[in-house]
């Protein structure tokens, strides 16, 4: 079985944005995005939309499904298992 993780990000305004993980092509969750203006030659991630971009990488919301430090209490992960279960059960 292959596990492709893709993040979308969708900004609803120059300074505010969400990014969306998808397993398998599957949504898992969605986090807030944090939009910064950007300074010549610094890294972002996504659209730029007047010196606005993302300065988080995408592999930060993939650990963040995985691995979040309050996974205990809230679960995110069980959906990455669900996926992976019912995916696993058709191939």
């Amino acid at each position: 079985m292959k596990f492709v993780f893709e993040v979308q990000r969708v900004r609803q305004s120059v300074t505010q944005g969400t990014a969306t993980v998808y397993l398998n092509g599957e949504k898992v969750l969605t986090f807030g995005d944090e939009i910064s203006h950007i300074e010549d030659g610094q890294t972002h991630y996504g659209e730029v939309i007047g010196n606005w971009a993302s300065i988080i990488p995408d592999s930060d919301f993939i650990k963040g499904v995985l691995f979040h430090p309050f996974d205990n209490i809230y679960h995110y992960s069980d959906r990455v298992k669900e996926i992976l279960s019912i995916q696993g059960a058709t191939k």
